[in-house]
């Protein structure tokens, strides 16, 4: 795509955020959003926003576009996690959300709540996370620490004994040999076909007529062939058929085109960047000086007119701290004058406070009801605004600086000078304010000098030198003992390669969200309204774990302004992607990656040393943000029974870390860009008050169910595409699908990564994959037992939300059911 295509896009995207803005507060307030579909539509187009402006600043090369295009996409996505945030409440609470209905009447397809993973995360901190990925592999060399193993294939079949090989052998060969004689007598069959047919017709053909059958026949076949060609070209052209003919392919094509633009993208932005050193001394030099002596007319202006005229003495000048001479070029309006109504409230309160006596006695009986205070009313909740003036700031500064701009003769989209010059001004102009600052404080020190000393002069007393005005402390000295740094001695670097010494912290795998594969649930909306309890669909958890995990983590800008999530909980049955999803989350952020699980740790910091293992950590984690600290069975973290505790192995208790990790929890700030993401398969083991203080640690729950019928025909083949096979056309993926219920996605995982061996992928164009193939590899593995699956889908109603969901449920049954009980107890006889 073109240059212009972007701009195209850029433009259409902030005009559409100026029609959200006016449709969440439009003029009437009666037409304002109120219900959760209503929200749900604001909600959608702020993602379908966002969507391209995530692409538009990817692929725009303008590096002046990309700053102020970055600013509305930050702030975009701030907005879509407040609306997800406010999606939640209105949703009695619940995280998943069935929008299903609503993009049924919207026309839409699932994929449109698809939420991006921008990739400038990683871009635009490209340099940084080579080097420390570069740090990381020569500290891993070092210690040889060995890598995170991928989990093992499958256990292969016992032995064949000798008998048993040859018995095999045999049966193969005389089943090829007979497939071999069919063939043979298929064509002989055919051959005589074709004579009897011949022998019937009565009449043998000339060569003339023999020739004209023959290019009949050619012709109809090359018709045929280029016919098939061409709904092949126009297949792939609309996308339905991906495998085209080697450089054919357009979504190839699309992405050397990509590729290509970001090389130019990497190479504007470096002249940018030299044209900003270069500019800025250039504005200082031609500029300077005018701002300068602009500054000092005003500050001398200012001497004089606030000069004491009976002492003749000048006023001090504002410190730094204060805003130094900001408060002289840029004084503060002058506060409103009162209305008369102000004025007149003022007069009647100060009125009534004179006219009160002692306090009246409180009344007895049916009076005192009335002078009981009234009760507060009650402020109706309403979705947090933060980010709506951040895109309101976005849409004015595109309208003014680009909208109209012409950049005819800018064909190449390299940086524009003017506006370099112009952003350079005002840090110009602060530079040289400092500066005259400084000597017009000295100048003022010696004016205030000078008329000390006619003034002793004439009364004939000396000039006592006066102090130095002390900087004013903030805050209150010794107010909160800060906690003692057992590491201040050491640089981040030392702890960081100890970190690594004892494999806490870990190279992440290149692992994507969108690697988690599963399907929209397309009635998750009919079946909640029918009160049919249902598991989140594989796409539900996708879009959750990215709004409430990587959208935040990734950029500084929206983590400090959005709704806080300090912990997420990712429960559970084994092997449903767990920490794939953690590991996702830490590559698609950039973010580093410590593991201190208790089984990971374990011989690891003994004793009393463990604490100064959870400060290493998130000391770490905070200095080198943003980074995610991965617990794998936490639940066993919480568990405070003794005998529980035996049965779970280990030289180590596994609650040694609870005291330190919750202390270092809860002093997280929103400027700490550090996410505590831990994966439970038995989240039930915690009781009484473990299971309290487990479920309060967590900020969400999120459950990951097995995938179902839609979700595993997609595994099926993304998993077997992934590992580089090819399922042939007629292969019946929906039986497949359907035998493979029970099985989890990290199961069929391990199935297919057993059975695509190197050798079977060699011969997959000769021998494609068979249903009987795959159920071979497939019995080899266990599918999970349904007793844990119902355990985790009644934990999960101990949770915040669906406690008090079902709480209000059973107190809105009692209600109702409690005026017939007392209709009955008034008419029945008096009890003996």
């Amino acid at each position: 795509m073109s240059n212009v295509t972007y701009d195209i896009m850029w433009r259409e995207a902030m005009m559409e955020l100026l029609d959200q803005l006016e449709a969440e507060n439009p003029e009437d307030p009666s037409l304002a959003p109120k219900d959760l579909s209503e929200w749900s539509c604001i909600y959608i187009k702020y993602l379908q926003i966002f969507r391209k402006l995530d692409t538009a600043y990817d692929q725009v090369v303008h590096p002046q576009k990309r700053i102020d295009m970055k600013k509305a996409l930050e702030a975009c996505m701030g907005r879509v996690l407040e609306l997800r945030h406010w999606l939640v409440k209105l949703n009695k609470g619940l995280d998943f959300v069935n929008l299903d209905d609503i993009l049924v009447d919207l026309k839409l397809t699932p994929e449109v709540l698809e939420v991006p993973a921008p990739r400038y995360f990683i871009e635009d901190r490209s340099k940084e996370l080579k080097d420390r990925a570069k740090f990381l592999d020569a500290l891993t060399e070092k210690y040889t620490v060995p890598d995170a193993s991928p989990s093992g294939g499958l256990p292969e079949l016992p032995a064949l004994s000798e008998d048993d090989a040859i018995l095999l052998i045999q049966c193969n060969e005389r089943g090829r040999q007979a497939r071999e004689r069919s063939r043979i007598m298929r064509s002989v069959k055919r051959q005589r076909q074709l004579e009897d047919k011949r022998t019937r017709a009565g009449m043998a053909l000339n060569v003339d007529e023999a020739a004209m059958k023959i290019q009949a026949c050619m012709r109809g076949s090359w018709w045929r062939s280029k016919v098939r060609q061409n709904a092949d070209e126009e297949q792939v052209f609309i996308g339905m058929k991906p495998k085209a003919p080697m450089g054919k392919d357009p979504q190839v094509l699309e992405r050397k085109t990509w590729q290509r633009r970001k090389g130019v993208q990497h190479e504007h932005q470096h002249e940018y960047e030299d044209a900003v050193v270069s500019l800025r001394g250039k504005v200082k030099e031609l500029e300077g000086q005018d701002m300068r002596e602009d500054i000092q007319d005003k500050i001398n202006a200012w001497f004089i007119n606030n000069r004491n005229p009976e002492t003749g003495e000048y006023p001090d000048f504002p410190e730094e701290e204060e805003g130094g001479s900001k408060i002289i070029l840029n004084p503060p309006p002058p506060p409103p004058e009162p209305t008369p109504e102000e004025l007149a409230a003022a007069a009647a309160k100060q009125k009534g406070s004179k006219g009160k006596g002692k306090a009246e006695p409180p009344k007895k009986g049916k009076d005192a009801k009335k002078t009981e205070p009234e009760a507060a009313p009650k402020t109706e909740e309403v979705v947090t605004s933060v980010f709506v003036s951040d895109i309101e700031e976005a849409v004015k500064e595109y309208v003014d600086k680009w909208q109209e701009r012409d950049e005819s003769a800018n064909f190449a989209q390299r940086y524009d000078a003017e506006l370099v010059k112009a952003a350079m001004r005002p840090l110009v102009f602060e530079e040289v304010r400092v500066q005259v600052d400084e000597e017009m404080r000295i100048l003022l020190q010696n004016l205030k000098d000078m008329v000390a000393a006619e003034r002793a002069a004439k009364t004939g007393k000396k000039v006592k030198a006066k102090k130095a005005k002390k900087a004013k402390k903030k805050g209150k000295e010794g107010k909160g003992k800060k906690k003692k740094d057992p590491t201040v001695d050491r640089t981040i670097e030392s702890l960081y390669a100890e970190l690594v010494s004892t494999s806490i912290l870990q190279k992440c795998p290149e692992i994507h969200i969108q690697d988690y594969l599963g399907a929209f649930n397309f009635l998750g909306a009919t079946l909640e309204k029918a009160h049919v309890p249902t598991d989140p669909s594989i796409a539900q958890i996708r879009h959750v774990v990215t709004e409430y995990c990587l959208l935040s983590l990734g950029s500084a800008y929206v983590h400090e302004k959005a709704p806080i999530i300090r912990s997420v909980l990712l429960y559970g049955a084994p092997r449903t992607g767990k920490t794939s999803l953690a590991q996702a989350v830490a590559h698609l952020a950039g973010a580093n990656f410590l593991n201190i699980s208790p089984r990971h740790t374990d011989g690891k910091f003994p004793g009393k040393t463990v604490a100064m293992m959870i400060h290493m950590v998130f000391k770490v984690a905070k200095m080198m943000a943003p980074s995610v600290i991965y617990i794998n069975e936490i639940e066993k973290v919480f568990v405070s029974d003794k005998k529980k505790m035996k049965e779970f192995g280990g030289t180590e208790p596994f609650s040694r870390i609870k005291k330190e990790l919750l202390k270092e929890v809860k002093a997280l700030e929103p400027s700490d860009r550090v996410l505590i993401m831990c994966s439970s398969s038995e989240p039930h083991i915690c009781v009484k008050k473990d299971e309290k203080a487990f479920i309060s640690f967590f900020d969400k729950h999120i459950y990951l169910p097995l995938p179902d019928y839609a979700s595993r025909r997609a595994i099926w083949a993304g998993l077997i595409e992934r590992h580089g096979g090819k399922l042939p056309y007629e292969f019946d993926l929906s039986t497949l699908a359907h035998i493979s219920d029970g099985y989890s996605s990290g199961t069929i995982d391990q199935v297919v990564r057993s059975m695509l061996t190197p050798r079977r992928l060699t011969r997959l164009s000769e021998q494609p994959l068979t249903i009987a193939e795959v159920l071979q590899w497939l019995c080899r593995a266990e599918p999970t037992p349904p007793d844990p699956i119902d355990t985790l889908r009644a934990w999960a109603d101990k949770t915040p939300a669906r406690a008090a969901l079902l709480q209000s449920e059973a107190d809105k049954s009692g209600a109702a059911a409690q005026p017939k009980d007392a209709k009955k107890g008034g008419k029945g006889k008096k009890a003996k």
